[in-house]
């Protein structure tokens, strides 16, 4: 997979002169990375982004490491071959109109992949938006500048996704929220050769990726999939989709995948140690807090901090949904908050701070945190807040603890949504993931807290055997 995510030398075939074309695109994308062995292949051989385009494959100077096509899916057997002979043993197909199309599409495809093995090439696609490594800055792919360029990040998050503009509308908003930096983000498309598991396989040996995000409609190769993953050892979270009747038939239109069984798929899943997804949103976050909370403790005992009684019931009941307890205080954290509480008010888990704030001020977070943070009976803490732009300044040095946490933290934030994103850049480096509703914080926390002996955690596992 290497010359695939990192080569060193490029062939865009079918690059274009119009600003407009993808094939522009590409060779615009790819000079940001490549200040030479960066090749255009245009039959009139003009100039592209500054670069003199070469007219046929068999003029490039070199066997590139990588061959990205972009041309009229009839063509594309044929530049294969062209490829082949020029001793190019890996090619990325980024056009449509293959098996998506039906029948002769299929056709197609497979004319491809019987050229492909002739000569011993590898090859990714085709209808696929290619591949973006975060942190060699190459982008391999037709998107837009303007959705990368300036917002990408480094990161331990990798992603495999078997859509093209999925791809790209996903990856345009974990960058301009700023949800997580990125490894690698690899559109797989109609998956003829290059599959999730040699991805899988690839991720196990990259140093820069820490958790895996998935979108699949379907998983050809079950035994492969569970040895790659059993033998990856980092976390993968996988939004499946073509789960019902409808999205199954829509898979096959989209990708001319065959969606199986899904009540199977589910405990495949299950059974294979993946956290499961249910939409992207819900993957993105539960990727962001596996990637911020690496390394720490887990455990399934939770301490609620809020500062409203109903939002800890609430919170209280959405953490029993999906597996979790409420934590029992220990003496210690107990004395502490009573420092901090009017006489009349017993400390308890979920620990109301109302009274306590109003006694203290917003330092009463900074007391309740350090108690429930020192706590060994607390194995991670969900804090509740409300924020505007008059309580930002001081709730964010009441919040200082959470630089110190050992242990995961969650934060429901509600109030002006204009501070949400000032208050993440605050916390989120100290491994504080925010939410902004109370359901999807407990969900995540349970992705997190897996114990490995809770059947109502949602990678719970036995061993399975196909």
């Amino acid at each position: 997979m290497r010359e695939f995510l990192e080569p060193e030398s490029v062939a865009v075939i079918g690059a274009s002169p119009d600003p407009r074309k993808g094939g522009y695109a590409l060779v615009n994308n790819l000079k940001e990375r490549f200040s030479d062995h960066l090749y255009p292949v245009h039959p009139g051989g003009a100039a592209i982004c500054g670069l003199q385009a070469v007219p046929r494959v068999e003029d490039l100077p070199r066997p590139v490491d990588l061959a990205v096509v972009f041309v009229r899916a009839p063509l594309v057997p044929k530049i294969l071959d062209e490829c082949g002979r020029k001793g190019i043993r890996h090619v990325m197909i980024q056009s449509a109109g293959f098996a998506e199309t039906g029948p002769p599409g299929i056709e197609l495809q497979e004319r491809c992949l019987a050229v492909a093995r002739e000569h011993g090439m590898r090859l990714w696609g085709p209808n696929c938006m290619g591949v973006i490594n975060g942190h060699t800055g190459m982008v391999a792919s037709f998107v837009r500048s303007d959705i990368w360029k300036g917002n990408l990040k480094r990161g331990g998050v990798s992603l495999v996704v078997q859509s093209g503009m999925l791809t790209a509308g996903f990856l345009f908003q974990v960058l301009r929220e700023e949800y997580f930096g990125i490894s690698k983000a690899c559109s797989v498309g109609n998956k003829c050769d290059i599959n999730e598991c040699d991805l899988l396989e690839y991720f196990e040996g990259d140093g820069t990726t820490e958790v895996v995000g998935m979108y699949l409609e379907s998983i050809p190769d079950a035994r492969r999939f569970r040895r790659a993953l059993s033998e990856l050892n980092k976390p993968v979270v996988i939004l499946k989709g073509g789960a019902s009747p409808a999205g199954a038939q829509a898979a096959r239109s989209h990708t001319a995948s065959l969606a199986g069984n899904a009540s199977v798929a589910d405990g495949f899943l299950r059974q294979v140690g993946a956290h499961q997804a249910a939409d992207f949103l819900e993957m993105m976050d539960i990727l962001r807090a596996l990637a911020l909370w690496k390394g720490k403790s887990r455990g399934s005992r939770i301490g609620i901090l809020t500062f409203s009684g109903a939002s800890g019931i609430v919170a209280s009941d959405c953490l029993d949904r999906h597996g979790l307890t409420l934590a029992r205080l220990s003496e210690a954290s107990v004395t502490a908050l009573k420092g901090i509480f009017p006489e009349w008010m017993t400390p308890r888990n979920p620990v109301d701070l109302w009274p306590a704030i109003e006694k203290e001020g917003l330092g009463a977070y900074r007391v309740a945190l350090e108690a429930l943070l020192q706590d060994p009976g607390v194995d991670a803490v969900y804090l509740h807040v409300y924020v505007d732009h008059s309580l930002l300044k001081e709730l964010l040095e009441a919040l200082s603890p959470l630089s110190r946490a050992g242990k995961p933290a969650a934060l429901w934030v509600i109030g002006d949504p204009r501070c949400f994103l000032p208050l993440r850049r605050h916390v989120e480096p100290s491994g504080a993931v925010v939410f902004t509703e109370v359901e999807r914080g407990a969900l995540v926390l349970s992705h997190a807290m897996d114990s490995g002996n809770n059947p109502n955690f949602p990678c719970f596992a036995k061993p399975y055997h196909l």
